[in-house]
């Protein structure tokens, strides 16, 4: 199965972090209220399982999209597939796993290449994998995989991208899907980007 082209698929094009701003027409939640790292991870796991839920209800299996910026060194891909294991994520053997010809980047001098895992697993994984998502900059709270996850529904069309505690992005080519979410749940998103989504949704 080549999951790389489906991805790609459900987005239209190659797509990386902020995913509201680079695919107009989507939705961005907002999810952790503050506290300490623990209250953050919580509070942020409540209201993103509440949208992830609705998302993928009625279905088995999810489409996960990992992103990782990692050196040459396999130290720092051993840490993060234990961290993943730790979260109840080990990868399958059913994957596909790219370098992205694009992604170089550099971190106190080490050169990094972006790394990218592809793979199914149940639906009943969904809180370990917001879980995976959210603890990004969350100090020594764990696991703590520090990788992007990206939830994908082959069904609905819809990528959801929760990029730390703080947010969580969906994007999709299903103007409908989206418009049913805006309208269920509009107590949970971004005030900061609601006039942008309210042109796009209001009139839906």
């Amino acid at each position: 199965m080549n999951f790389k082209t489906k991805i790609q698929g459900i987005a239209g094009g190659i797509y990386r972090h902020a995913l509201f701003y680079n695919f107009p027409g989507g939705l961005r939640f907002e999810l952790s209220e503050g506290g300490s790292p623990l209250d953050q991870a919580l509070s942020a796991l409540c209201k993103a399982a509440i949208v992830c839920d609705d998302i993928f209800s009625g279905e088995e299996q999810i489409l996960v999209h990992l992103e990782a910026w990692l050196p040459a060194s396999r130290f720092a891909l051993r840490t993060m597939l234990s961290e993943l294991k730790v979260a109840g994520i080990p990868i399958p053997k059913v994957r596909e796993v790219w370098f992205d010809a694009e992604g170089q980047d550099e971190e106190d001098g080490e050169d990094l290449r972006l790394l990218c895992c592809a793979f199914e697993v149940p639906v009943s994984k969904l809180q370990n994998l917001i879980w995976c998502a959210i603890t990004t900059d969350l100090g020594s709270i764990r696991p703590k995989p520090r990788c992007r996850v990206y939830l994908l529904n082959l069904n609905k069309s819809l990528v959801v991208h929760p990029y730390d505690d703080r947010g969580m992005d969906v994007i999709g080519k299903d103007k409908s899907a989206l418009s049913a979410l805006y309208n269920r749940y509009g107590d949970l998103l971004l005030n900061y980007d609601i006039e942008a989504m309210r042109q796009t949704f209001a009139a839906s």
